[in-house]
């Protein structure tokens, strides 16, 4: 299985969504590897090396790709391959987008992120991806009960496909990522019950998707 990770904008926690599933999918049995598209910052690759000089398990693996044809041939070898893509993604996610199962669209609360978002989704869509294999997930989230329902109307206005669990912005998930760990590997249950709430879902969704085809 493939999951794509795509977004039109860097900073809305793309990578700290593919280090979330690994772990958590990695967890539960699955063989994952992250592919790390984006050649120029890999900031996936670096998490990864943190990771290891701390000891950290479990251990999760983590490539480097020029192209998301060389990432693709990864999937016979593992249960997951999550292709973690560079911001502005363009012609390069299009092929991300069709080589996936399942396609995740980070975005934040303000419209600087959603309406770049929502007008690559519909790009993705007139280039033949079926829409019920985008999912937005809110990432690096601060806001307030408020902020929320408003990211959601306007998501529900556009007829787009939008995960119920967020991933929060938090100190602690910061310097957790900067230890070489996932959101789920923070040590205040609190902020673990958030992220893994998160994981699960995508996962139950994955698996109906699966069931239903």
């Amino acid at each position: 299985m493939i999951i794509a990770l795509i977004s039109q904008k860097g900073g809305v926690g793309k990578s700290a969504l593919a280090r979330l599933l690994a772990v958590e999918f990695v967890r539960a049995g699955w063989q994952v590897k992250i592919a790390d598209l984006d050649t120029m910052q890999g900031t996936a690759t670096k998490w990864k090396a943190r990771r290891d000089r701390a000891g950290l398990q479990p251990e999760i693996p983590v490539e480097k790709f020029a192209t998301v044809e060389r990432a693709v041939r990864e999937a016979g070898r593992f249960d997951l391959v999550l292709l973690d893509g560079p911001a502005h993604a363009e012609q390069g996610g299009r092929g991300m987008a069709k080589a996936s199962d399942l396609v995740l669209m980070p975005t934040g609360y303000g419209l600087d992120d959603l309406e770049a978002q929502v007008e690559a989704a519909y790009e993705l869509e007139e280039s033949g991806i079926e829409r019920g294999k985008i999912w937005f997930v809110f990432c690096r989230i601060t806001g307030s009960a408020s902020e929320d329902q408003a990211a959601r109307e306007y998501l529900q206005r556009a007829k787009i496909n939008v995960f119920d669990p967020v991933l929060h912005e938090l100190p602690s998930i910061r310097q957790g990522h900067n230890a070489g760990k996932a959101a789920s590997e923070i040590s205040f249950p609190a902020v673990q019950e958030r992220a893994t709430a998160l994981a699960a879902a995508i996962a139950a969704h994955m698996q109906a998707a699966k069931e239903a085809a």
